[in-house]
């Protein structure tokens, strides 16, 4: 068994596919550029040093397609075709019916919603193919641009998981935000997610 192809919608600036083996020098390279702000909130940054990891992160992926447990894509400029980084839906769980968003992007990218819209392409395939009812994605406390897509797309904050995984051997407080299939749907059908309290986010 496999996970189904994405067949849509794309976005007007992001085309998303799955990656490929040929894709790991330039992965490397992105991850490499854009280290430090990445490895702040997440372990496995720190971790991809050589081509050898970063033909294992892919392979890792691609196991995951063949194991109906983890969609993940690769984020390109529709532009100029470089990899901006990768998103994904991983311990999908039929049984459950949810799943989990996952999302990065390089640093010289950052802060122009290419993530945003990347992300509400993989919920599109979530709700729509996989027909799952409820996504969830945890964020590292102090995270806040990635809070902030999640604001967009109309994710609720459900709490903090507290000393959730270690990032650098210490163990980080996450937030836990989750997504009804009814939520999005209503959300996206007038374009207008329901935001996040911010405040609540600045005091955590």
């Amino acid at each position: 068994m496999t996970l189904p192809a994405l067949a849509g919608p794309y976005t007007a600036r992001v085309v998303l596919r799955a990656l490929n083996p040929k894709d790991a020098r330039e992965l490397l390279a992105i991850v490499t550029s854009s280290r430090s702000e990445l490895g702040r909130f997440m372990t496995w940054p720190r971790e991809m040093m050589d081509l050898e990891h970063a033909r294992r992160f892919i392979a890792l992926g691609r196991e995951g397609w063949l194991t109906e447990r983890t969609a993940r894509f690769a984020m390109l400029s529709r532009m100029s075709g470089e990899l901006l980084g990768t998103v994904e839906l991983d311990s999908i769980d039929f049984r459950k019916s949810q799943g989990e968003l996952g999302y990065w992007i390089r640093t010289d990218r950052a802060g122009v919603g290419f993530t945003t819209e990347a992300a509400k392409a993989v919920l599109h395939y979530a709700f729509g193919t996989l027909s799952l009812n409820k996504v969830r994605a945890d964020v590292a406390v102090g995270n806040v641009p990635s809070a902030r897509v999640l604001e967009k797309l109309g994710f609720a904050l459900e709490g903090t998981l507290r000393e959730d995984r270690p990032i650098g051997g210490v163990f980080t407080d996450h937030w836990r935000f989750g997504m009804l299939a009814r939520e999005f749907t209503a959300a996206h059908a007038s374009a207008a997610a329901a935001p996040v309290n911010r405040a609540v986010i600045a005091r955590r």
